[in-house]
C-alpha cells in the first residue's frame, strides 16, 4: 500500500510537471510579431539574427540575447536523385544538430531576426523559418522589420556577445506539404496539375537579361508569373510586410490569385522563402509550396524547359 501511495504521488508530481512546462512555453501571437510583443517578452524566447555580413553582429549591434546565424550556412551541399546541389534544405539530422548548436530546445519559443535594411535580409529569415516549418517545428515567428523595425520602436541594440550553450532538439514529422520536387514542378509547366510557378526574381532575371553562375540557362519556367519578392516591402526603411489588403492587390495586379496553389520559385529557393511566407503564413493559402532548388535544380538537366517570354505572349 505504501508503494503505491508513492507511485501515485510520483506520478502526479510528474504529470504537474510536465503541465508546468507545456503552461510556461510562451504562446506566439501569429507567424508575425513586432517589436513591442517581443520586448514584452524578451527573456522567454530564444532570437536567432539570420545575416550574411556576420561582422555587423558586433559592430552594428542587435537585440539583447540573440544568437548570431551565419545564413550561408543555413542550407548545405546534397546529393539528391543523384544530382549534387547546393543551397539546399538539410536532413533532419543536420538540421537538428545545426538548429541545436544555436541553442534551441524542442520545446523553445524562436523568434528569427535579421537586419531588416533590405528585402535580401528578409529572405534569409524567412528562408530559415520555412526549414523550421518543414522539419515539423511551428513554435517559431519572424519579427517584422527586424532589427530596423527593433530600433524605430526606440528599442536599444547591444554588441555584447552572449555565450551560446547548445541546445536539445529534435524536429518533428516532416512537411512535405510544403515543398514543391522537381516532378511536381515539371506537371504544374506542362499544365498537368493546378500549381502556378510564381517567380520571385527581378524582372531581368525573369526575362534572361541576367542569370547567377549557379543556373545554368537563362530566363523563367514556362507558363510561370512574375511576382518579385521586393514588391512584399516597403522602398525606403525598415523592412516591414505591407498591409495584407495591400499584399492582396499586389498579387491581383500581376493576375495571381494568392489562393490558388503556387509554387514559389527563384534562383536557389532564397528569395522565394519571402513570397511563401506571406502567400502560406500570411494570407493562409494552405496549398502554397517552395520549390527549394529553385532554378538552380531544375536548369542541371538541359532537357527541362525554360523561356523568356512573359506570360500570355
Amino acid at each position: 500500500m505504501t508503494n503505491l501511495k508513492h507511485c501515485s504521488r510520483l506520478l502526479t508530481g510528474m504529470l504537474l510537471l510536465c503541465l508546468h512546462t507545456a503552461i510556461a512555453a510562451t504562446a506566439l501571437p501569429g507567424h508575425l510579431v513586432d517589436a513591442e510583443w517581443l520586448s514584452a517578452h524578451l527573456d522567454e524566447v530564444v532570437i536567432l539574427d539570420v545575416r550574411k555580413e556576420t561582422e555587423s553582429f558586433a559592430k552594428e549591434g542587435h537585440i539583447e540575447g540573440a544568437i548570431l546565424v551565419n545564413v550561408k550556412k543555413v542550407r548545405v551541399k546534397r546529393d539528391i536523385d543523384g544530382v549534387s546541389l547546393t543551397r539546399m534544405r538539410p536532413d533532419k539530422k543536420r538540421f537538428e544538430q545545426f538548429i541545436a548548436r544555436h541553442g534551441v530546445d524542442s520545446d523553445s519559443t524562436v523568434v528569427i531576426t535579421h537586419r531588416g535594411q533590405k528585402p535580401g535580409n528578409v529572405a534569409g529569415a524567412a528562408r530559415l523559418y520555412w526549414q523550421f516549418r518543414y522539419h515539423g517545428f511551428d513554435n517559431v515567428a519572424l519579427l517584422d522589420g527586424g532589427n530596423a523595425a527593433w530600433v524605430d520602436a526606440l528599442e536599444d541594440l547591444s554588441s555584447d556577445t552572449t555565450p551560446v550553450k547548445t541546445g536539445r532538439f529534435h524536429a518533428g514529422d516532416r512537411n512535405d506539404k510544403l515543398l514543391a520536387t522537381t516532378p511536381l514542378v515539371a506537371q504544374a509547366v506542362a499544365g498537368d496539375n493546378a500549381y502556378v510557378p510564381v517567380d520571385t526574381r527581378p524582372l531581368r532575371f525573369h526575362i534572361g537579361l541576367a542569370q547567377r553562375d549557379y543556373v545554368y540557362a537563362p530566363g523563367h519556367l514556362p507558363r510561370s508569373r512574375l511576382f518579385p519578392y521586393a514588391f512584399l516591402h516597403p522602398e525606403h526603411g525598415a523592412m516591414r510586410f505591407l498591409p495584407l489588403a495591400e499584399l492582396k492587390a499586389a498579387f491581383a495586379d500581376l493576375d495571381i490569385d494568392p489562393q490558388a496553389p503556387i509554387i514559389t520559385y527563384c534562383n536557389s529557393g532564397y528569395e522565394a522563402s519571402s513570397v511563401w511566407f506571406v502567400l502560406h503564413e500570411l494570407l493562409g493559402n494552405p496549398d502554397a509550396r517552395l520549390y527549394d532548388g529553385s532554378l538552380h535544380e531544375w536548369t542541371q538537366d538541359s532537357s527541362r524547359p525554360m523561356t523568356k517570354r512573359l506570360f500570355g505572349q
